[in-house]
């Protein structure tokens, strides 16, 4: 499925979001999706002039195919300069946000071994607080540290892509489930809170309207 906000783009694959910036030089292309979804992408990407492609951690299913996209479009890539170690998916060890999320974390854990992102080179580091004005567009980079140690929110104009900050699968949002460090995690929603954003969009599920963010405490 995909929507559209704007000149912003949506597509959603099974469980997983991709976004697009659109600009008057270039699009921006936020996360890469995962193992299967290459075809689906290319298809969808198509339609767009990708010149930079932003991802908001390092988790394998974000960025499992950043350098086939990369290389396809002559992209550059961009992430954050915390997470960069974590593309060796081996040192990524989550800890559960309570502990009936312990087996959950357990069995994601052992997937960031057994799945292995094939390399590429991260052409623009990111830092919190540091801005891009490419292709039309300005955008600042948010630290919203904790899911992985080098997380990040884009915020363009009103809207935030805050990647895995903030999953939505019940009656409110709430952290993830599973976070490298769960203190920054649970302030990285205060950063969110305190940013306002008209929009939060997130890495797995629906769209969060600002109107009617209140977070579970579900830890």
């Amino acid at each position: 499925m995909e929507y559209r906000y704007g000149n912003v783009y949506m597509k959603r694959i099974f469980y997983f979001n991709l976004y697009v910036i659109k600009g008057k030089d270039g699009d921006i292309l936020i996360d890469t999706g995962f193992i299967g979804m290459k075809r689906i992408i290319k298809k969808w990407l198509d339609q767009f002039n990708i010149k930079l492609i932003i991802l908001t951690h390092a988790h394998v299913d974000h960025v499992w195919n950043a350098a086939y996209l990369s290389k396809l479009y002559n992209a550059k890539i961009a992430m954050s300069s915390d997470d960069i170690i974590n593309l060796d998916n081996s040192r990524i060890h989550a800890k559960p946000l309570k502990k009936k999320y312990g087996l959950w974390t357990k069995f994601m854990n052992l997937g960031m071994r057994l799945f292995k992102t094939k390399e590429f080179k991260v052409d623009i580091i990111l830092k919190k607080n540091s801005k891009l004005k490419k292709y039309g567009n300005c955008i600042k980079i948010i630290d919203l540290s904790g899911h992985t140690d080098g997380s990040i929110g884009i915020l363009y104009n009103n809207y935030l892509f805050a990647g895995d900050a903030l999953v939505y699968r019940g009656k409110y949002p709430t952290v993830a489930y599973q976070c490298q460090n769960i203190n920054n995690a649970k302030s990285a929603v205060d950063v969110i809170s305190e940013l306002h954003p008209e929009k939060i969009f997130v890495g797995h599920d629906k769209v969060i309207d600002i109107e009617n963010f209140v977070i579970e405490k579900a830890y």
